[in-house]
């Protein structure tokens, strides 16, 4: 991805309507077309909505994975590393072609720190940041792999809660890959508030936004997962608050953009989110609910299968 094409980025993503296509899925939500089996009803809107978005994608960045599993099935969420390493090449690929202001890339909520350690082995002239609330996780995957990622030196690990992140960092920029639910949405919050040029990033749980553990439930096995993860998350609510929640990010906090407070309230995306284990459209509501966020902060941004290229807009850049 060279310069020019970061220029085309910016031209197709502001030809990109956003509105239209939450208008058109929070329709059919409200009509009951979500969560059937045979998944068809929703891939059929989904690709009658976002056609528009998946060719700008096409057109701007390398081909997108194969994913040929039937959707929002435990296959389909088991191999949602395809997604992420096709994430980690598009960040290692665009990023040090561009101009930025410091070599730093920060990775919230990276857990075992997996994706920021192979960004550092792939990106050498960066440093890299991977932060969480907890160390265990990142120490544990250094112990059993230290002969995968010995002799890394643009790699550290802090302990950090990504709801009271360091804001004195200033990355280049900010990724995550896969962050639950509202980490996601203060991992972008970070993002904008230390005005990092670039958002790249997966979003995951949808289903735990708005403080929420509680899921529709139906006889799937994808369902019956779901409920077992936020059964414990519930626990972690409860228990160690921080953890993954936050009431910075409780219901009144949703939707996030103004122009999505236009179409819905916060008890309608709540409802949404419930539903989102078991449907695409529910799970795209939120991300394009967090689109219209970023735009409204000063970034361009495009969106597809849950993943997000943004980029600070040159005339809100600071």
């Amino acid at each position: 991805m060279s310069k020019p094409d970061l220029e085309t980025f910016h031209e197709t993503s502001r030809r990109l309507d956003f509105v239209g296509p939450l208008e058109s899925l929070l329709s059919e939500f409200r009509s009951g077309n979500i969560a059937h089996r045979d998944r068809t009803i929703e891939q059929s809107a989904i690709q009658s909505h976002l056609a528009e978005h998946v060719k700008a994608w096409d057109d701007v960045f390398p081909a997108f994975p194969d994913l040929p599993w039937k959707r929002r099935t435990i296959t389909w969420e088991n191999h949602r590393g395809r997604r992420d390493a096709y994430l980690e090449r598009l960040i290692a690929a665009a990023v040090p072609k561009q101009e930025v202001s410091a070599r730093l890339i920060v990775n919230p909520a990276t857990v075992a720190g997996m994706h920021p350690r192979r960004l550092a082995r792939a990106m050498p002239d960066y440093e890299i940041v991977g932060t969480d609330i907890t160390s265990r996780w990142d120490r544990l995957y250094r112990i059993v792999l230290f002969w995968k990622h010995r002799g890394l030196h643009n790699y550290r690990f802090v302990r950090e809660s990504i709801f009271e992140p360091d804001m004195q960092r200033r990355p280049a920029v900010v990724v995550f890959f896969g962050s639950c639910g509202s980490l996601t949405d203060a991992a972008m919050d970070y993002a904008i508030a230390v005005n990092s040029p670039f958002l790249i990033c997966r979003s995951c749980c949808h289903e735990n936004i708005s403080g929420n553990t509680k899921i529709v439930r139906r006889r799937r096995m994808v369902n019956h997962f779901f409920a077992l993860k936020n059964f414990f998350f519930a626990i972690y609510k409860k228990e160690q608050k921080g953890y993954h929640f936050s009431p910075r990010y409780y219901e009144d906090a949703y939707p996030r953009s103004e122009a999505a407070r236009a179409i819905m309230d916060s008890d309608t995306i709540l409802a949404v989110a419930r539903n989102a284990p078991d449907s695409d459209i529910c799970r795209i509501l939120i991300d394009l609910d967090r689109c219209l966020f970023l735009q409204e902060n000063g970034y361009d941004v495009m969106y597809r299968e849950e993943l997000f290229f943004a980029h600070k807009r040159y005339d809100a850049a600071g």
